[in-house]
């Protein structure tokens, strides 16, 4: 075993088939990112007078596997192992403290399959810090764009700077993506349409800025904006079909909200093949609340 390394991509692993997809990803993201691979496989306690050496042996035949794997998808990379006795979504979550990205498999896509109770990969997307990729599947189309959810009222910097990344190393496009609620129907009040007609004027323009902004920050970058008035999880799950990878942002909250994952980035998890959350801790947000 070996100790935790710090400011490299970590892969967490179970032996399942759902490991292939995530440890190729995460060996090409280490790649792209100039760092190391860490593979992790953790396994809860056990009851006393279990063969310890047994559970040693599968820890180094798991993560031997996945050495493999991640080598012939990369042969000059470095990878790393790491065998723990420990909750899996727990050991993960420390490790997201000090990696520079996390990637974590998961089983099919769709809501049912994606919404099993106890779910490794929806605990980690909902307590893990920095950036978390979950992988449910191949992208589609990987010359695709980077789509990256916005709302132009509240941008999240972080999560813009981590997709312009990506999409410069991959050398694709980033479509900013802003989703608008449809307006009710029956709204009888003319004042209450022309409030909200006005609104959707003003994030209309903000968004337009912010693609300026982007566009002069990463002039490397083209930028494409899309207005889709649909719920967010719909609008992001479908323009996420012609992706490379969809990108979200998650606002840290402390207290007991800190454990809760935002509606919209828990819904694209079911939906999406691989997606990007990129945690903003508290102090980055404002954001005091209990």
């Amino acid at each position: 075993m070996v100790d935790q390394p710090h400011d490299v991509v970590v892969v967490g692993v179970d032996g399942s088939d759902k490991d292939a997809r995530a440890v190729e990803w995460a060996a090409d993201e280490a790649v792209g990112q100039g760092t190391g691979l860490h593979i992790l496989y953790s396994f809860p306690i056990l009851p006393d007078g279990f063969p310890a050496v047994q559970l040693e042996e599968l820890g180094t035949e798991i993560t031997g596997r996945a050495r493999q794997r991640a080598l012939a998808r990369q042969p000059e990379l470095e990878v790393t192992t790491q065998t723990v006795v420990s909750d899996p979504a727990t050991a993960l979550v420390r490790a997201s403290a000090t990696a520079r990205v996390l990637v974590v498999g998961a089983r099919g896509l769709g809501r049912i399959a994606g919404r099993l109770l106890g779910s490794v990969s929806q605990k980690v997307a909902a307590h893990g810090q920095g950036v978390i990729v979950v992988v449910r599947d191949a992208a589609a189309i990987p010359e695709g764009p980077v789509v990256a959810g916005v709302d132009p009222a509240e941008v999240t910097p972080g999560m813009l700077e981590f997709a312009f990344a990506q999409a410069a190393r991959r050398r694709v496009p980033v479509r900013l993506v802003h989703a608008e609620v449809p307006r009710p129907a029956g709204l009888e009040d003319p004042r209450v349409d022309r409030l909200l007609a006005g609104i959707s004027e003003q994030e209309s323009a903000q968004l337009t800025r912010l693609a300026q902004e982007w566009r002069a920050r990463r002039p490397d970058v083209p930028v494409e904006t899309k207005e889709v008035h649909d719920h967010p999880v719909e609008a992001l799950t479908e323009e996420s079909a012609d992706a490379c990878l969809l990108v979200v942002g998650s606002r840290g909250r402390r207290g007991l909200s800190g454990l809760r994952l935002g509606s919209v980035a828990r819904g694209v998890l079911h939906e999406s093949p691989v997606v990007a959350i990129v945690h903003l801790a508290p102090e980055q947000s404002g954001d005091t609340e209990a």
